[in-house]
C-alpha cells in the first residue's frame, strides 16, 4: 500500500520545517477525530438484541463504542504481513484484521469459536472439521467460505511464499479438504495434542481478491479483511491508523460485546523509547507500557500522574511467563563441561544488578518454565547466588589453572567467552564482565547490527547470548528443546541443548491431551534443564507497567486474565467521554483527580 497524500498544507512545507508541520498537522487531525467521536458517544452501551452465544467474561458491559485512541507503534515494521515478517507489532495488528477458526477462552481453558461456530474431532484424533458461521463475511460483503480456509493453507504452504514460521506446523497436515461451502476437514499426518490447535489457528484468506496476487508483495494494503478493523490512513514511517467496522460480522456474537470500541486506533511510529515516553507525557498518546525498571521508577511521577490526570498502575494477572538468561553455546568445547556452565551462573551478580539497575523489581530465576510453580520458583532447583571463590573451585576441577595470562586449560589455553549483542545498554554485561575478569576469565562484548546478530545465531557462531523468551498457555517445549532442533538453521534451540532424557519427556507430551497433566511433564522438563544449565539464567517481572490519561474505560481488572497491554487495550477499553469531561476541567482548573490503586491483581470473582 502506497502511503496516503498528506494534507496539502503539510505537503508544501519547506524542509526546514516540516516535521514540525507535519506533527501539527497529525495532531490536529488526531484531536479531531477524537472531539468529532466524543460528540457521538451513546449514554449507554448499544445492544445487538438478535446476538447469539456466550459472553466474554471479561468485557465490561459498560463499554461504548466510539473514540479514538492514540498508541505507541514502536519502529515501523518492514511489513505489516505477519506471516513473512513476524514482529510483535504486525501479529497484534493483523489480530485486529483477521480472525482464526477457534481461539482459547479469556479465563477458561478451553475453546470458543471464532471464525468457526462448532467443530469435530475425530475418534483417532487425527481429522478435525470445521464448520463456519453462516454469518461470517467479509468486509465487501461476500460470504466466508471454506474455500478461503483453505486457501490460507494453500498460501502459507506455497514454496515461493516467504512464510516459513507458518510452514511448520501446517506441514503436519495433509491440505485440508471441502466438504460443503461452509465445512472443511483437515487431517494430520501424526498423532500430537497440538494438531487442534495449529489446525483451529488457520484463517481464511480472501481468495477472490489475492488469487491473482502475489502474496509477497503484500505488505502494508489489506483492502478486503474479515475481523473488527480495517486500516483507513497509513502514511510510512509516521502512523498507521485501524477504522472500526460498525458491519462487522462478529458483532452477532455476544463473545464479541463490549469489545473492539474504539472508533479509530492510531499507532505512531517512534524508534526511540524515551522520546515515546516524552510524547505520552505531552498528551500525544493515550496509553503507554514501560517495560524498564529504572524509567518506571525515575521517569515516572511528572505532575500529571501526581494529579490523577494520568493513571500509573502495575498489573498483575496470570499472564504465563517466559525467561531471560544468557544462553551457552553448547556445542563449543568449554561450553561442555557442567562445572564451567555452573561457574558462569555463579559469577553473575544478580542481586547487585537487580538493586543496582532494576531497583529490586525483578525476582530471579531458577526456572524456564517460572509460571508453573508456586511464588515463580522451582523447589528443586538451585538459585544461583553470586559466589567466586565456588567458581573458582569448579573451574579448576574442571582443569582450570590460574595464571597472569588467565584462566587456563590443560592445553595452555585461556578459558575466553564473548557475548554478541545488539543493543545499546551495556551496564548489565559489563559489570559481569568485570566480575568473569576477576577470576581470570577473558570477557569480551562484540556489538552488531540485528542482521549481522542474526546470521551469528543462525550459523551458531557465538559464545554466549541475551535472550528474553516469552511463554504462552499451552506450551509446547519441542522446538526450543528437541536435539531434532539443535542444529537446525534458524533454530529456537540456540543453545544446541541435546539430552536423551528431555527428548523422552518431549515425545510423552505430544500424545497427552490433558493440560494439566503436559504441565506435570513440562515441570519434570524444567527440572532437568536446571539440572543441565544450559543458560545462565537471569531475571523476570510478575507483573505489567502501564501509564494511561484518565479518559479511559476498562474492566475491572484492567487486563485481562493471561493477557498483556497490546492484547488488551485495542480489545477491552474503550474512550470514557465522562471521564474526559472530568479530566478536561480538572486540567483546566488545576485540580486533582482521585487517584485509583496502584497495584491491580487479576481476581477470577472480578
Amino acid at each position: 500500500m502506497r502511503p496516503s497524500k498528506v494534507h496539502p498544507f503539510c505537503w508544501g512545507a519547506i524542509a526546514l520545517v516540516g516535521l514540525v508541520l507535519l506533527s501539527s498537522c497529525e495532531k490536529k487531525e488526531s484531536k479531531n477525530n477524537l472531539s468529532q467521536a466524543a460528540q457521538n458517544c451513546p449514554d449507554v452501551p448499544l445492544l445487538n438484541p438478535s446476538a447469539t452465544g456466550e459472553f466474554d467474561p471479561i468485557a465490561s458491559s459498560e463499554a461504548v463504542s466510539c473514540g479514538t485512541i492514540r498508541l505507541w507503534g514502536s519502529s515501523m515494521p518492514k511489513s505489516f504481513n505477519m506471516w513473512q515478517d513476524y514482529n510483535s507489532f504486525s501479529v497484534g495488528l493483523i489480530a485486529l484484521m483477521f480472525e482464526p477458526l477457534v481461539g482459547l477462552h479469556s479465563t477458561e481453558d478451553r475453546e470458543i469459536g471464532l471464525l468457526a461456530d462448532r467443530w469435530e474431532i475425530s475418534p483417532d484424533s487425527m481429522t478435525f472439521t470445521f464448520h463456519l458461521d453462516p454469518r461470517a463475511r467479509w468486509s465487501d460483503g461476500r460470504s466466508i467460505t471454506a474455500e478461503d480456509v483453505q486457501f490460507y493453507y494453500d498460501v502459507i504452504m506455497d514454496p515461493k511464499n516467504l512464510t516459513p514460521i507458518f510452514k511448520v506446523g501446517l506441514s503436519r497436515f495433509e491440505r485440508p479438504k471441502i466438504l460443503d461451502s461452509l465445512t472443511l476437514s483437515i487431517r494430520a499426518k501424526e498423532i500430537h495434542w497440538a494438531n487442534f490447535w495449529e489446525a483451529a489457528g488457520m484463517m481464511a484468506f480472501p481468495k477472490h481478491v489475492w488469487k491473482d496476487k502475489n502474496f509477497n508483495d503484500i505488505r502494508y494494503e489489506f483492502p478486503v479483511v474479515s475481523g473488527p478493523y480495517k486500516i483507513n490512513l497509513f502514511r510510512e514511517d509516521r502512523f498507521v491508523e485501524l477504522e472500526r467496522r460498525a458491519d462487522w460480522w462478529g458483532f452477532q456474537k455476544n463473545w464479541n460485546r463490549g469489545k473492539y470500541n474504539f472508533e479509530k486506533i492510531r499507532y505512531r511510529f517512534m524508534d526511540d523509547r524515551t522520546k515515546a515516553l516524552e510524547a505520552f507525557k505531552k498528551g500525544d498518546f493515550d496509553a503507554y507500557a514501560v517495560y524498564t525498571s529504572s524509567i518506571w521508577m525515575k521517569q515516572t511521577d511528572f505532575p500529571a500522574v501526581k494529579n490523577g490526570w494520568a493513571i500509573k498502575q502495575r498489573i498483575f494477572n496470570k499472564e504465563p511467563i517466559g525467561f531471560q538468561g544468557m544462553a551457552m553455546n553448547l556445542r563449543r568445547e568449554k561450553f561442555q563441561d557442567i562445572r564451567v556452565r555452573n561457574a558462569l551462573s555463579m559469577l553473575l551478580n544478580r542481586k547487585l544488578i537487580n538493586e543496582k539497575y532494576m531497583y529490586n523489581q525483578y525476582f530471579l530465576l531458577n526456572s524456564y518454565f517460572p509460571d508453573l510453580w508456586p511464588n515463580n520458583q522451582n523447589p528443586h532447583a538451585v538459585l544461583f547466588d553470586y559466589n567466586p571463590d565456588s567458581a573458582r573451585v569448579l573451574l579448576k576441577e574442571a582443569g582450570y589453572v590460574p595464571d597472569e595470562r588467565g584462566m587456563l586449560n590443560k592445553k595452555g589455553k585461556p578459558l575466553s567467552v564473548t557475548f554478541i549483542t545488539q543493543g545499546e545498554d551495556l551496564r548489565h554485561l559489563t559489570l559481569y564482565q568485570e566480575d568473569l575478569k576477576k577470576v581470570g576469565i577473558d570477557a569480551k562484548i562484540e556489538q552488531m547490527s540485528q542482521s549481522t546478530l542474526r546470521k551469528r545465531l543462525d550459523d551458531a557462531d557465538y559464545d554466549m547470548y541475551w535472550i528474553s523468551w516469552g511463554s504462552g498457555r499451552l506450551r509446547d517445549p519441542e522446538s526450543s528443546w528437541s536435539s531434532a532442533t539443535a542444529d537446525s538453521k534458524g533454530t529456537n534451540n540456540i543453545s544446541g541443548l541435546k539430552d536423551s532424557i528431555v527428548d523422552k519427556l518431549i515425545a510423552m507430551q505430544k500424545t497427552e491431551f490433558n493440560l494439566a497433566k503436559r504441565n506435570d511433564i513440562a515441570r519434570k522438563i524444567d527440572d532437568r534443564l536446571v539440572a543441565l544449565v544450559p543458560y545462565v539464567l537471569l531475571w523476570q517481572s510478575d507483573h505489567h507497567r502501564i501509564l494511561y490519561w484518565n479518559r479511559l474505560g476498562m474492566p475491572k481488572s484492567v487486563y485481562d486474565k493471561f493477557g498483556r497491554e497490546d492484547e488488551n487495550i485495542p480489545v477491552y477499553w474503550w474512550y470514557d467521554k465522562k471521564k474526559d469531561s472530568s479530566l478536561n476541567a480538572a486540567m483546566s482548573e488545576g485540580k486533582s483527580l482521585k487517584v485509583p490503586l496502584y497495584d491491580i491483581y487479576y481476581k477470577d470473582s472480578l
